[in-house]
This record gives C-alpha cells, structure tokens and sequence, in this order.
C-alpha cells in the first residue's frame, strides 16, 4: 500500500498540474513519468533494517549528520558509520542522500496512515 501512495501521490502531482504544468513538464522531461519509481525497491526492503538501522535510517530523513544521529542515539559516530553503510547496502541504494529521501517517503507515508 504504501507503494501504491508513492506512486499515487506522484501521479497525483503530475495530474493536478495548474499553475504548475510548465514546472512539471520540466521535471517530467528530466526524471520521466515515473520519477517516484526509484523509491519502490528500497521502501520494500527497509523490514530488511534492524531495529537500530531503522533509527538511524529514519534520522537520515531528518537530514542529521552522523554526529547529530550519534548523539541523539547514544552510540559513537563509528557505529552510525557502520549502520549507514549496511542501510545503502540492504536498501541498495548509492548514498546516503538517497537513503534520506527514501526515509522521508516512507515517514511521509506513514504519518498519512497508509502503512
């Protein structure tokens, strides 16, 4: 379901395009159609995430550097380092600035219920 909203609220911005029909042609003409697709595969795999990978996974999404999460989290910015690694590589993404907003999405989600 909530990949279905992802997806959804993507269309949903592309088809009430009003004012912003110019903006979206050149988002469109750079990310395609199906620009929210990317977030899919990952958002399937965050119950891949242990209960602490998902924390700091979620922090990521709040924009925290690894200091902040360290602190926030009560463990050394080493630890954060490792976590963040395993999170790219369980949710196979590049970056951690993907994995941000990967995170933003799904708390988006979740926060509308549709978990």
């Amino acid at each position: 379901m909530l990949i279905a909203l992802l997806s959804g609220t993507w269309h949903e911005v592309a088809d009430g395009r009003g004012e912003s029909g110019q903006e979206w042609r050149r988002i469109s003409s750079l990310i395609g159609e199906s620009g929210a697709d990317w977030v899919a595969d990952p958002v399937r795999r965050i119950e891949e995430l242990t209960d602490r990978e998902f924390d700091v996974f979620i922090l990521l999404g709040r924009g925290l550097s690894n200091q902040a999460i360290s602190a926030s989290l009560y463990v050394t910015e080493r630890t954060v380092k490792s976590h963040v690694t395993r999170i790219l590589a369980k949710l196979r993404l590049d970056s951690r600035l993907q994995a941000g907003l990967v995170a933003q999405a799904y708390t988006h989600c979740v926060a509308l219920g549709s978990k």
